[in-house]
């Protein structure tokens, strides 16, 4: 939402947000904190998953989570990140983004002028310029109404990119959402960035920094004009005002001081401030977790060829899947293990799901819409149907045909007597639970010998997940799975 929109509804919104204000305060705690791997849930991967189910992949896995360096190249940080910025940032990173990993590395403000200076003076290329509209390089109170309603067109797509895109699933906005807990919080992004750059990252995330955990989308250039647009704009990126004294102690906050613009230009080629921000870097480490040009031997780093990746492999450095799957002992734990998901998944469903995902599960989880192209959701599916599968052949009563109306109607009996329905949806019309993934479809989903495997033994199947073993006897999962065989696009209406 821009600032003219804003004016226009504060007082309709005055009562609604005095209401939601205890609400917010009850929920800001569970959604802004960043969310790690819990050691809890790689144990019981452990416990359930045994190596020996597993097939052998035809490559080695890449897990995003140990990456030799978790901070991004600064060969060009200067034409990502204005020195205004960057000055408070070196001087106290977590005051400027909430969930910084970098730690204050207790600079004052002359070795953080040095280090701005040394990092200028390593920059290979300057960003990219881009061509804009003219209207969308003005302000919103210097737009025409006709310059504005273009500008609004522009805006409003590329929040339709942005919700597509699910971006709050990896990056909080002002403690808010972040999920995943890899991004850094975008609330502020606006004082950092200029479009110009953030139009060649969201192009090319990998151009920049080879290891980041962010997708690769395959957004348009119109895509990417839109998101530009709205991130520039949207007052939810942009910082509030800040009270200017210290909480519960009535002084005034200490202020940062911080390198202009203006003075940067006048020493940005001096010689000796160059060599001085060289030594702070090398003596504060810079190197263990950034690639800084010059400085890199200091510790070497064998470099990842990937230029000839293909296929799937390419795909899952490309859109970085391992970031919320897992697959084997390799990656995150927030999305769905893909470990089996050959023997789980019918491919027709998954190569239809990888271009144009659909809402399965509740509230957050659900997968960004990564604008795959046909081939490469068909490398996807193949790679799964043909590498991530149990070794040992699994238990399907219905090998030799569909189940009978009868069996159907035992099962749906079952369904709501287990109460199956307290977290699952299985009727459009019916309603149900939101905990767990909505059943209307997951016949077209699901293999059924995969059904038959998890409802025998949910844990085993899916170590994190919540669903009770209940301990049914052959011939009750016999009749719920073939309830939920019949739970398909053509019969729910979907």
């Amino acid at each position: 939402m821009r600032l003219r929109s804003i004016v226009s509804l504060q007082k309709r919104w005055l009562i609604i947000t005095l209401g939601c204000l205890s609400f917010a305060a009850s929920i800001h705690l569970s959604f802004g904190q960043e969310r790690k791997i819990d050691s809890m849930f790689l144990e019981l991967d452990k416990k359930y998953r045994m190596p020996e189910q597993w097939s052998v992949p035809p490559f080695d896995l890449e897990d995003p989570y140990k990456r030799i360096k978790n901070g991004p190249p600064l060969v060009n940080i200067l034409y990502k990140a204005n020195v205004e910025w960057l000055s408070r940032w070196i001087a106290n990173p977590k005051t400027v983004v909430a969930n910084a990993k970098m730690p204050n590395l207790g600079l004052d403000f002359d070795e953080i002028k040095a280090v701005i200076v040394f990092l200028s003076s390593i920059a290979e290329k300057d960003v990219p310029q881009v061509t804009w509209d003219n209207f969308l390089l003005k302000k919103e109170d210097d737009l025409s109404e006709d310059e504005y309603d273009k500008m609004d067109k522009v805006f409003n797509f590329g929040k339709g990119v942005w919700g597509r895109a699910r971006c709050t699933i990896c990056h909080p906005i002002k403690g808010v959402g972040g999920n995943v807990g890899v991004g850094p919080d975008l609330g502020e992004i606006t004082t950092k960035i200029n479009r110009n750059w953030l139009h060649a990252w969201l192009g090319n995330t990998k151009n920049h920094f080879p290891d980041t955990m962010m997708a690769q989308y395959r957004f348009t250039d119109q895509d990417v004009r839109g998101l530009v647009e709205f991130v520039m704009r949207d007052t939810q990126f942009i910082p509030e005002e800040k009270e200017d004294e210290e909480e519960g102690t009535g002084q005034p906050k200490p202020e940062t001081q911080v390198l202009t613009e203006k003075e940067f230009a006048d020493i940005r080629k001096d010689t000796a401030l160059i060599e001085k921000g060289r030594n702070v870097v090398e003596k504060a480490r810079c190197f263990v977790c950034h690639d800084i040009k010059g400085i890199s031997e200091l510790m070497p780093v064998v470099e990842k060829k990937r230029d000839g990746l293909a296929g799937f492999e390419k795909l899952l450095y490309e859109i970085r899947c391992l970031t919320c799957h897992r697959i084997q002992d390799k990656g995150g734990t927030y999305a769905p293990n893909l470990t089996f998901a050959g023997s789980k998944i019918k491919m027709n469903w998954e190569g239809e799901f990888l271009q144009a995902p659909d809402i399965i599960r509740p509230l957050s989880q659900q997968m960004p819409k990564f604008n795959l192209a046909e081939d490469e959701a068909k490398a996807a599916t193949e790679y799964l149907e043909k590498n991530l599968v149990f070794k040992d052949l699994l238990l399907d009563f219905y090998k030799d045909g569909p189940p009978t109306a009868e069996i159907i109607a035992s099962g749906e009996k079952l369904f709501y007597e287990k109460g199956c329905n307290t977290c699952h949806a299985e009727n459009i019309t019916k309603g149900g639970g939101v905990v767990g993934p909505n059943l209307a479809t997951v016949g077209d989903r699901l293999q059924p010998a995969y059904i038959v495997y998890h409802l025998k033994n949910p844990q085993q199947a899916n170590p994190q997940g919540v669903e009770p073993n209940f301990g049914l006897s052959d011939e009750e999962l016999k009749q719920l799975v073939g309830f939920l065989m019949d739970h398909v696009k053509k019969k729910e209406g979907k």
